[in-house]
């Protein structure tokens, strides 16, 4: 079912996000410091609820999925919010985009799951939720090749601004 690819999305995403290590390079300023510690609890945190939802066996427990991910919604929005030290400022309006785009997939989740009436308009809303979700992590993945020095292999720039 769909939820699988929802699972799916989020074990993949925590296993990437574990890969590069959740974190800005080493430097020694206390603003670089600050922000990498910013960074790898926002990871860390990220990775908590993506073994939440992946904990979950049906979307039966809806309420439980819309909690993790309304809890997903303020960590993402909080990373929109964090300010990047003027080594990684360009990185910044993909956060924001990476923020819009989770808000975007929970409120689609949200009323997929407590509106829609027909199978049909749920699919169509999950699908949409899904889509944002996944873009949403995108950018995070991006962010998070470029804060360690590496050219992102899962999207260029020009593929986040879609």
């Amino acid at each position: 079912m769909k939820f699988k690819k929802l699972v799916a999305n989020t074990l993949i995403t925590a296993f990437a996000v574990t890969l590069t290590a959740c974190g800005a390079k080493k430097d020694n300023s206390a603003e670089l410091a600050e922000f990498r510690n910013n960074i790898d609890s926002f990871c860390e945190t990220i990775s908590t609820i993506d073994s939440n939802i992946n904990s979950l066996e049906t979307i039966e427990n809806s309420n439980e999925l819309l909690s993790y991910l309304d809890q997903l919604k303020v960590s993402f929005d909080d990373f929109a919010e964090m300010d990047f030290p003027s080594d990684y400022d360009y990185l910044e309006g993909v956060a924001d985009e990476a923020g819009s785009y989770m808000d975007t997939a929970v409120l689609s989740y949200h009323e997929a799951f407590e509106k829609c009436e027909t199978s049909e308009s749920f699919e169509a809303k999950y699908d949409y939720a899904t889509e944002n979700y996944s873009r949403a992590y995108k950018r995070v993945k991006v962010i998070m090749s470029f804060l360690n020095g590496e050219k992102s292999e899962d999207a260029t720039y020009e593929e986040v601004s879609e």
